[in-house]
């Protein structure tokens, strides 16, 4: 896939808060003979702990595909050997993570890579690919993949490609506002353009709630006879 990505363009469904996006799928082999500069420290969180920085990271950008897991799916990938995570700091905490786990035939992917408000233009993104790509080259890795989407930052693509890695596929997918769905508040997502606000999909999210219960306490207090 060498020809340069077409331009994408989102579609919307406003009354159920549902829109278009374009995932972007990137690799590069792990070479040995390459020297990734990285810089960014192993991390080891608990549940806990790894949530807290999803959020700050995530929340932004509107990332919920972890949250629709479950905490249990978390700490089962947080317990893997072959799950790996980096952290970089700066003065008042936080500035970004990644994590990248190695699976079957030496394949390892980046599962999330970013940096907090404020931390970009400073070199620490590239920090933390680095330390992700010679983490994957120490685990055995062959191949190290990553996805990227068209609710990701407008540099993120670039940012991957500058890193190494060139776009393989790309795919369609149809997304219901995670706030919609009660996975994130509903000040999430101020870095994302959408026809709605978070307090709109969070509003419809519980009216509909509302509605289902009020229909389930009619159906039991006059039930219909089968008779």
């Amino acid at each position: 896939m060498n020809e340069p990505l077409e331009p994408f363009q989102r579609h919307y469904q406003p009354d159920q808060f549902g829109y278009s996006s374009r995932v972007v799928f990137l690799e590069q082999p792990v070479d040995s003979t390459t020297h990734w500069a990285g810089g960014a420290r192993r991390w080891f969180p608990d549940v806990e702990a790894y949530l807290h920085a999803y959020h700050r990271v995530g929340n932004p950008w509107l990332w919920s595909d972890r949250l629709a897991r479950g905490q249990s799916a978390i700490a089962c990938d947080l317990d893997n050997p072959d799950h790996c995570c980096w952290r970089i700091d700066q003065q008042d905490g936080l500035a970004g993570f990644c994590e990248l786990i190695v699976r079957s035939g030496g394949q390892a992917e980046v599962l999330h890579c970013g940096l907090v408000p404020g931390a970009r233009g400073r070199g620490l993104g590239q920090r933390l690919i680095g330390s992700a790509l010679a983490g994957a080259r120490a685990l055995g890795a062959r191949r190290i993949w990553l996805h990227t989407c068209s609710e990701d930052s407008a540099a993120a693509l670039g940012f991957y490609q500058r890193a190494g890695f060139r776009p393989v596929a790309t795919r369609l997918e149809w997304v219901i506002d995670p706030r919609r769905r009660g996975l994130l508040p509903a000040a999430a997502g101020d870095q994302v353009d959408l026809p709605w606000t978070g307090t709109q999909a969070v509003r419809a999210f519980n009216a509909a709630a509302d509605a289902g219960s009020a229909a389930s306490r009619a159906a039991e207090t006059h039930p219909e006879s089968g008779m």
